[in-house]
């Protein structure tokens, strides 16, 4: 079996789960098929606040857990400040271009490191009216990021998040609704297919035979029917509701 293959019978079983355990055992098959040795799952919340409705699932070496929370480190995050910034997937060195590197901040990133936690990619999940999101994928002190997994990681990370604040709205009264699922028509889904290939509207209408702005208004119209700001949200709920594919983003 491919690790497509092993990362879409993930999915399928993350659209059924019910619980955080359940997820964190998916999340943790998921790093491993990936090539990535930590992940966590966070919403961007003021832990001293004590909220209830909020996603928490992380995955990091005991002793950089320990030391974020004795220093209460996720307040100043670099990591998490960089993903507010932007709400494209980017990888950990390149922080100091989405912001301004605080002292504080760059005592942080030392510490992860002698913590064991060295590089990592960030997928940011802003959702209207909810706290900002994000789903990062780490790799121990030393181990570069492996490259060939970014863009199926990308995809996941944003699936995986979703799947948690479905888990959270199970158990509390949800601060958003989340959208019942909506079937997209099949030239919507050939737009969106190629749109999370990186493709540009300009190259989809060529290669479907239709004008760059048809293949934008198609988009536009999906996203409308899920009630999300961005087409990598599109992308994430139609995964969710197999709509679409891992296989058919990353062109097997």
């Amino acid at each position: 079996m491919s690790r497509f293959d092993e990362i879409q019978e993930l999915v399928g079983e993350a659209n059924r789960v019910a619980d955080m355990a359940s997820l964190r055992r998916l999340m943790e098959l998921a790093i491993r098929i990936l090539g990535f040795d930590y992940f966590a799952l966070v919403h961007h919340v003021d832990l001293s606040r004590r909220p209830t409705d909020y996603v928490r699932l992380i995955h990091y070496p005991e002793a950089w857990k320990k030391i974020s929370l004795e220093h209460a480190y996720y307040s100043d995050d670099p990591v998490l400040a960089a993903s507010q910034k932007t709400s494209l997937p980017f990888l950990w060195s390149e922080v100091s271009r989405l912001i301004t590197l605080t002292d504080r901040q760059e005592k942080i990133l030392a510490s992860a490191r002698g913590a064991g936690v060295g590089d990592g990619l960030t997928v940011p999940v802003h959702i209207p009216g909810e706290y900002y999101g994000s789903c990062s994928f780490g790799t121990r002190t030393g181990r570069e990021v492996p490259r060939d997994s970014v863009p199926l990681s990308q995809f996941v990370g944003g699936f995986a998040f979703e799947a948690a604040r479905r888990v959270v709205e199970l158990h509390n009264p949800p601060r958003v609704p989340l959208d019942k699922p909506s079937r997209l028509s099949r030239r919507q889904i050939d737009c969106l297919v190629l749109a999370g290939r990186g493709k540009s509207d300009r190259d989809i209408g060529t290669m479907l035979g239709i004008s760059g702005q048809t293949v934008h208004q198609h988009i536009e119209d999906a996203k409308r029917r899920y009630s999300v700001a961005t087409r990598q949200q599109l992308i994430v709920r139609a995964l969710f509701d197999s709509q679409i594919t891992f296989a058919d983003l990353i062109n097997l």
